[in-house]
Formats: structure tokens, C-alpha cells, sequence
């Protein structure tokens, strides 16, 4: 496809023939607007928002309604089976918030908004909104960190999966009792 857009606009560059060069020229506009409307199924970082697919995929599955052993706290088994998938879903939650925060200040990644759909817009404010509560939930509740300090929490984030593992062990000797 890049090889037929070429060709186009080399012809319609090469062109002498005004009323030619006009229908060359819209033509190459019309395969770069269609490109450009399926740029979401194109490899690489054609499309703006592909670097954050994962975090937005990822985020839908998170609310804490999805616990169910919340609401059936009967036994020690369901508190912990509970309090671990909470802490999973936090674990997940805050590496997608350092993923953000890579991804985010990578200077040679960074698309301007003018390339970006009102809707696409609309979810990078999504993503930057999340990331900001993300950091001020973190600061409130668990660490004092910068906003882009990814290392404070890659080390945060490190202590917290060995606290994980020692509920997650806690869990399996219930489970094996």
C-alpha cells in the first residue's frame, strides 16, 4: 500500500497537465484518508494510541466489582482468596500506571493531538486522567514519590509482589489443609 501512495504522488508530482495532476493529486488524498481511517490496523506506531492498547484492554477488567470474594468473606479461605486477587488487581493496576508513565515520557514516541480523532482525544485525556488519580491514590495511600520517578515504584512495586507472594503462600497451605 506505502508502495502504490508512493507511486501516486510521484505521479501527481511529475504531472504537466493541470486538469491531470488535480485528479492525481485527489487520489493521493483519498488513499491517505483511507489509510489513515484503518491506521488502528496498521503494524507499529501508525496508529497513535497502539502503545497504549494494552493498558486500555487491561483497565476495563479492573474495577473492584469484579471481586467476587469480597462479597463472601465467610472463612479464612475467601478472606484470603479476597485480599489476593485485591492485591493482584493492584499489582496490575500499577504496572500499567509505570507502563503509562514509560510510554508517556518517551519523547521520540509522542504524537501531537492535532493527528488524533476527537474520539481518540478522548481517551488519551481518559489515559492521563487515570494516571493522575493512579498517582495521587499511590501518594496518599502507599509511597511519596515523583510523578515520572518509575524506579520509586519499579522498587515500590517490587515489595509489594514479594508481600503478594507471602498472601498467595498463605492461601495455598489454606488450600492444602
Amino acid at each position: 500500500m506505502s508502495h502504490y501512495l508512493a507511486e501516486m504522488m510521484d505521479r501527481a508530482e511529475r504531472e504537466e497537465n493541470a486538469e491531470k495532476k488535480e485528479k492525481y493529486q485527489q487520489q493521493t488524498v483519498d488513499l491517505i484518508l483511507k489509510i489513515w481511517e484503518h491506521r488502528s490496523s496498521l503494524n507499529g506506531y501508525a496508529y497513535p494510541l497502539a502503545r497504549f492498547k494494552g493498558i486500555i484492554d487491561s483497565l476495563s477488567i479492573l474495577s473492584p466489582e469484579a471481586n467476587v470474594w469480597e462479597r463472601n468473606r465467610l472463612g479464612k479461605y475467601e478472606s484470603l482468596a479476597a485480599d489476593s486477587f485485591s492485591m493482584v488487581v493492584n499489582l496490575y493496576r500499577a504496572l500499567n500506571f509505570i507502563e503509562f508513565l514509560r510510554l508517556k515520557s518517551s519523547r521520540n514516541k509522542q504524537v501531537p493531538a492535532s493527528v488524533l480523532t476527537n474520539e481518540e482525544q478522548e481517551i488519551y485525556n481518559f489515559l492521563v486522567s487515570w494516571a493522575e488519580e493512579e498517582m495521587n491514590f499511590r501518594s496518599n495511600n502507599e509511597l511519596d514519590i515523583e510523578k515520572n520517578d518509575v524506579q520509586g515504584l519499579s522498587e515500590f512495586m517490587s515489595d509489594y509482589i514479594d508481600d503478594l507472594c507471602v498472601k498467595l503462600n498463605l492461601l495455598k497451605d489454606e488450600l492444602s489443609e
